[in-house]
């Protein structure tokens, strides 16, 4: 005798129990009542025979028949949106809903792009958007919270499928009237100077963080912004020195609003990439988003690079 399928709106509200671990937060997830998840686990449990759960307060966690199910209900609900989105594939103006995590920067420089392009081949597709650092946005996609991510290749990729974007360099970033203009900073220099940063919890500031133990500096000043663009403007200020990519401010360095300092005694790269999990079937949706994101990250790293605050003072002199 065949055995009875699983409830999927059952198995939807132990998925997202699972990933929360207390019944408040799944129901704000789903939209639903803390007591609508507790009587959808509790007939799973009854219908599967076995205990799921262990209750420990507010918080729940996985008992071994909980953890066994959660490896197969995974496939399961992939495999669902996966004919969902099929289905939706087959019509002329496919439909769904993309859910994209990116780095403040990568939201401002390389998503408008990309979403102007993708709206034209699924212009009924609605999209979210999620800016975060790239550790915050990793943990949303590893929990099933967005679909995509664009940010920096993390240090462990055992769940993640990435694809390369491009590669960049950090340099200083400074005013035309700072003094590291007129005479380069040495190692000892370093630590008294404000740094303006994106924020504290983010992987460049990691390896900022790593650059200057090398160096055995230990800046004390911090400025901490969310924002690219006041970056930027407190940088003008000369109210501190940004360490950037110089692809986030080609036009203010070329236009001498700022000026790019190679950094002292080493390099800082970074990878970018998009991401998406390994387990995780890709539509048509999301493989052409993904093919966008590598085409504007190709032009991003073919683009010249900016000039240095050096070679700027060296053209100066050849025009007199």
């Amino acid at each position: 005798m065949d055995q009875p399928l699983l409830d999927s709106r059952q198995l939807r509200a132990f998925t997202v129990l699972a990933r929360e671990g207390s019944f408040t937060q799944a129901g704000r997830s789903l939209h639903l009542t803390q007591s609508a998840i507790s009587h959808a686990i509790r007939a799973l449990e009854q219908d599967l025979g076995c205990q799921l759960f262990h209750r420990q307060g507010k918080r729940v966690l996985l008992t071994h028949h909980g953890r066994e199910l959660l490896r197969h209900a995974d496939a399961i609900q992939n495999q669902m949106a996966q004919a969902r989105s099929n289905l939706g594939a087959l019509d002329q103006n496919p439909r769904g809903h993309l859910r994209i995590g990116c780095t403040p920067a990568a939201s401002q420089f390389i998503l408008p792009t990309v979403l102007r392009e993708f709206k034209d081949s699924f212009p009924l597709f609605s999209i979210s958007v999620s800016p975060g650092e790239t550790p915050e946005t990793l943990e949303r996609l590893e929990n099933g919270a967005l679909d995509i991510a664009i940010c920096l290749r993390p240090r462990d990729t055992s769940r993640l499928t990435c694809h390369a974007l491009f590669e960049d360099e950090l340099v200083f970033l400074t005013s035309p009237l700072h003094a590291w203009h007129q005479q380069p900073p040495k190692p000892k220099d370093l630590a008294n100077e404000t740094y303006i940063i994106s924020s504290r919890n983010s992987s460049t500031f990691q390896l900022i963080n790593e650059y200057f133990l090398k160096l055995g500096a230990r800046p004390r000043s911090f400025i901490e912004l969310g924002s690219t663009e006041a970056i930027k403007e407190l940088v003008k200020l000369g109210l501190g020195v940004a360490m950037v990519a110089p692809w986030v401010t080609r036009q203010e360095i070329r236009s001498g609003e700022l000026l790019a300092l190679p950094l002292l005694r080493g390099k800082i790269k970074r990878q970018w990439v998009v991401a998406h999990l390994k387990n995780k079937a890709v539509t048509l949706a999301e493989q052409t988003f993904l093919a966008l994101c590598e085409a504007v990250g190709n032009d991003l790293e073919l683009k010249p690079a900016a000039p240095t605050a050096a070679q700027t003072k060296r053209n100066g002199r050849a025009s007199r």
